[in-house]
């Protein structure tokens, strides 16, 4: 028989998401790719979650929709949930616990027969590596070798990339006339630097992706918007075929280390190639040259637009097949989550 394994969510936002939140896409998909292959799976998330693996929840809703917990009374119920979730997984029977809030988890992983394994979605702070240094009860999972370098503190056994469904991702042979952009909308994730690269060409830029920063959408966003350059706001899920599909390229001028570029694998399995700063992990998810370009400023980003015809559409399907389809990434937390158990 297969082991019963516990997963625990965070309380804040809805799972599945309704648009684009990366680390509630993979929560769902990881859970029920798992369910799929036949594991017993415990989701502990908020109530309105849609999953068809057994649901335990101490809220109806995610915070993010109650107006009396919010933003700002979040935490609380995180602690609650993840107390509630040891506490069932314990009775349940559960032989692991994965969670996605490292760092509630690691002050009750101590506390359980069963090894608590915990996935890094974001990059680790000064205040986080110090709580993992001070758990090391609870190992660690990576989605980049990039994301290990800010977390020295942590135990990590393994390193596992994000998935893409590249079956609902479909594969367009033709490129299209514009650039895309898609992601969050604040100065570390470039806008200003991908309208400043299609101003340059005079080619146009489609722009999707929720407001992250309204102020910085007013002064460096906004008043770029004309004709050529559109900010088609945020898209769903079954909108990203289309978005990313019919790109001349998708443009990802990152500022900060990010561990895992989601939209980087999206795009390829559209067949669409990639032009990034060299920040992060995109190193790893893009092979410069062939799949897309890697550069460090503007002016080699223009560049790059400009000799985008040399990459082959077909070879990033196959890339985003190979490496980074959601079947590849489940069967390495099924492998791995099986293994703990033993």
């Amino acid at each position: 028989m297969k082991p019963k394994i516990a997963i625990l969510a965070s309380n804040l936002y809805p799972i599945p998401p309704r648009a684009t939140a990366a680390a509630e896409l993979i929560v769902s998909q990881i859970t029920e790719g798992l369910v799929r292959r036949g594991f017993p799976v415990t989701l502990y998330a908020a109530g309105d979650a849609r999953t068809h693996a057994r649901l335990v929840s101490v809220t109806k809703r995610a915070s993010i929709n109650d107006p009396k917990i919010g933003m700002a009374n979040h935490k609380a119920y995180e602690f609650i949930q993840t107390s509630n979730a040891y506490r069932d997984a314990t009775r349940w029977g559960a032989k692991v616990m994965l969670s996605h809030v490292p760092m509630v988890s690691a002050h009750f992983a101590k506390f359980t027969k069963f090894p608590t394994v915990a996935l890094l979605h974001s990059p680790p702070t000064y205040t986080d590596s110090q709580v993992m240094a001070s758990a090391p009860q609870q190992n660690y999972i990576s989605i980049s070798n990039n994301q290990r370098k800010l977390a020295k503190g942590a135990k990590f056994i393994a390193t596992i990339y994000h998935g893409v469904d590249t079956k609902s991702l479909r594969y367009q042979p033709d490129p299209g006339t514009y650039l895309a952009f898609l992601g969050r909308i604040r100065d570390y994730k470039g806008v200003a630097e991908a309208i400043a690269t299609a101003q340059t060409l005079r080619v146009p830029l489609k722009i999707a992706g929720p407001i992250g920063d309204a102020d910085y959408f007013a002064k460096f966003v906004k008043p770029a918007l004309n004709k050529q350059i559109q900010y088609l706001g945020e898209i769903t899920h079954a909108q990203k075929s289309a978005f990313l599909g019919h790109a001349l390229a998708t443009l990802f001028p990152i500022g900060w280390e990010e561990p895992f570029g989601l939209v980087i694998p999206e795009s390829l399995a559209c067949g669409t190639p990639v032009i990034a700063f060299k920040r992060g992990s995109v190193p790893e998810l893009l092979q410069d040259g062939k799949t897309g370009y890697i550069v460090k400023t503007v002016p080699q980003m223009i560049a790059a637009v400009r000799k985008i015809s040399r990459i082959k559409r077909l070879t990033c399907r196959k890339e985003a097949e190979k490496r980074f389809s959601l079947d590849r990434m489940v069967d390495d937390y099924a492998k791995l989550l099986t293994h703990l158990t033993k």
